[in-house]
């Protein structure tokens, strides 16, 4: 019982441990995923800020107003070129992502007057454009050199306090100029979480619905140990308690059947036969009671003759159940008759099979026992016309303390051990029992047992 209890300890704390790893791996493969997500929407919105944000801010630019450069295409060659202020520039527009993408970056070499200007500048349109998607972290904007990877200028100072956890596409400027935009993001595990709030909830909600189907499930172990603890200890008891008086009850009268019978008359000597044989069976009783408590016991080899043993039970029953009109019938087919068994516990065995069949059959019980022999097999079985076992419950009544709840066993009072010993009597016996059932119909219960040949025979 010990080690079965901890054995489920151990498997439930094991399992919860599992589920909570499980659980922080699935958090992290989330959070990695979001990150990338969030990575992408800061590369895409940034695009689009210098893409469009800044073609505005070119529109409405003084300086370019002033003093429109002037533009010229040769769709032949595919290139462009722009002279302002006596610069000129030209270049293949195929190479930098079209005529709008590489007249933004001739611009901004146009208008490139100081860094610290710039990064300003370009930071009020990205602002304007992370907001506008949702993204309102805190960031950090670089100005680099795209050939020598300097930073030109940067919007970090020591109250940013932002991590650069997460690190945005370079986007190309300048033509001439080669400065390139940077953004940098910390991992912005609030919005995260905002957006996993309810699967975060419901795992929650069920890792603590878990646990505590874990802590009942421990204390209804715990208190069913308890409850075998007092069980097995009420048991120890109360068989140590009738051992001795029913040991003295019997040899006073079996001393009285061997001594003082002879002034009897018939009326009282089948009293004293019915007497006696009740406390036999109420002896067998005690040491069904006492062999379920132990969990297992020697067999003592001695010769039995099978067919008295049996003749003697059936007398027994007779004589207990003289009131129920029981018909008990033996067929045996034995080609010998004296075996070796235990002369005690394999009696009783059979005992407890006839008197299930007498208790599980109505008013008026009939019972068939057939004895053979086959190979080195003895084969026993015992039937009933009886009530019946559902198909459910027949491997479940060898089991210790088990009874049907009804039907079968509702007026038939018990302790639910008997069939649990003759399965332990009959595998310490080298043998097996096997039950044939149909409700309604009857019970079969077949018990078969190696036959042991005396060497001295």
């Amino acid at each position: 019982m010990n080690k079965r209890i901890h054995i489920a300890w151990g498997v439930s704390v094991f399992a919860i441990a599992c589920l909570l790893i499980l659980q922080g791996f699935w958090l992290i493969r989330t959070i990695q995923y979001k990150k990338v997500e969030y990575l992408n929407m800061v590369n895409n919105v940034l695009a689009k800020a210098v893409e469009t944000g800044f073609e505005e801010h070119l529109v409405r630019n003084q300086t370019i107003r002033q003093n429109y450069p002037q533009v010229g295409v040769d769709l032949d060659k595919r290139t462009i070129g722009l002279v302002w202020r006596g610069d000129t520039t030209v270049m293949s527009f195929d190479n930098e992502n079209g005529y709008l993408g590489a007249l933004r970056k001739v611009c901004y070499d146009f208008i490139n007057q100081q860094s610290a200007e710039n990064i300003v500048m370009l930071d009020s349109i990205c602002r304007l454009y992370f907001e506008r998607n949702g993204i309102t972290d805190n960031y950090i904007l670089e100005l680099v050199d795209t050939k020598s990877g300097n930073i030109i200028a940067t919007t970090e100072n020591g109250s940013s306090n932002v991590n650069k956890y997460i690190i945005s596409n370079v986007v190309e400027l300048g033509m001439k100029s080669h400065h390139g935009l940077i953004a940098y993001f910390g991992i912005p595990y609030r919005s995260f979480f905002a957006q996993m709030t309810s699967i975060l909830v419901s795992s929650f909600l069920i890792m603590i619905f878990l646990v505590i189907c874990s802590i009942y499930q421990v204390k209804t172990i715990s208190f069913q140990r308890n409850v075998a603890k007092v069980r097995e200890e009420f048991m120890s008891s109360m068989v140590h308690e009738l051992k001795f008086p029913l040991s003295i009850i019997k040899k006073k009268l079996l001393a009285l059947k061997q001594e003082g019978v002879d002034n009897l008359n018939e009326r009282q000597l089948e009293a004293l036969n019915g007497g006696f044989d009740r406390v036999l069976h109420l002896n067998n009783f005690v040491f069904k009671l006492l062999n379920a408590w132990k969990q297992g016991f020697k067999v003592t080899w001695e010769k039995l003759s099978l067919q008295d043993s049996i003749d003697e039970l059936v007398r027994q029953f007779n004589s207990v159940f003289e009131k129920r009109d029981v018909s008990i019938k033996v067929d045996y087919q034995l080609s010998r008759n004296v075996i070796e068994a235990d002369p005690i516990h394999f009696p009783n065995a059979i005992s407890n099979l006839i008197e299930n069949a007498i208790k599980y059959s109505g008013s008026s019980p009939k019972v068939e026992i057939s004895c053979k022999d086959e190979g080195n097999m003895l084969i026993i079985s015992v039937k009933d016309h009886g009530f019946g076992i559902p198909e459910k419950l027949r491997e479940k009544i060898f089991e210790r303390y088990f009874r049907v709840a009804r039907g079968r066993s509702a007026d038939v009072h018990g302790f639910g051990i008997g069939l649990s010993y003759v399965k332990q009597v009959i595998e310490a016996h080298g043998g097996v029992i096997r039950v044939d059932s149909t409700e309604g119909v009857g019970t079969t219960f077949t018990v078969m047992v190696p036959l042991v040949t005396d060497e001295n025979d």
